[in-house]
């Protein structure tokens, strides 16, 4: 989940960017120093939106940069258990498929897209269901559900999602408007027989 948060924190400013607009310096400083930290609480700070209250600059014996405490707005994402996200196929392999959520990847084993059996058709790259002859290949966009969670602060491409389709209302977006369209056309039946 996307979300809009103040923080707190520090901008230094270097010699090189003295001259330039206090303001324009530290939120440079900001993006660079905070943009793409992954925190286990927060998520990711996907971007630094603005500062708002620029403290007093302090300056430390031996440095010749000023530090300035700052009150900033950032956009921070965030998968939370049970999320419903919508995202896109950027890889399929033997065991799953890639999904791109915003900064992160999420995983969707084949145990977890439908309840059919999948079968992997290595030489086109796709997931393929045995009964309903479903498919899903890189590029599908689809609707799943956040199942796990595992951010890591030191390692961020090593955070773990996981995904699963197995639920009424989740699946490859077409599979979903097909499903939609044939329950319209089955009441629009009965609707005729009454």
């Amino acid at each position: 989940m996307y979300k809009k948060m103040k923080l707190k924190g520090v901008a230094r400013i270097e010699p090189d960017h003295l001259g330039d607009p206090l303001e324009a310096a530290v939120e440079r400083a900001l993006r660079d120093k905070y943009e793409g930290v992954v925190d286990k609480s927060l998520g990711t700070i996907v971007a630094v939106l603005g500062a708002d209250d620029i403290g007093e600059g302090h300056i430390l014996a031996g440095d010749g940069s000023i530090y300035y405490e700052v009150d900033f707005d950032t956009l921070v994402f965030k998968p939370e258990m049970q999320e419903i996200i919508e995202g896109e196929v950027v890889e399929i392999v033997k065991f799953g498929a890639f999904l791109s959520l915003g900064p992160f990847d999420g995983l969707l084993h084949v145990s977890q897209i439908t309840n059919e059996y999948i079968s992997y058709d290595e030489k086109n790259a796709r997931l393929v269901s045995k009964e309903s002859n479903k498919s899903l290949g890189e590029g599908d966009r689809v609707r799943a559900r956040v199942i796990a969670v595992s951010l890591n602060e030191k390692e961020p491409r090593e955070s773990k999602i996981g995904l699963t389709m197995r639920q009424t209302g989740l699946g490859k977006l077409e599979w979903l408007i097909a499903a939609d369209e044939t329950e319209k056309e089955n009441a629009s039946v009965q609707a005729e027989e009454k």
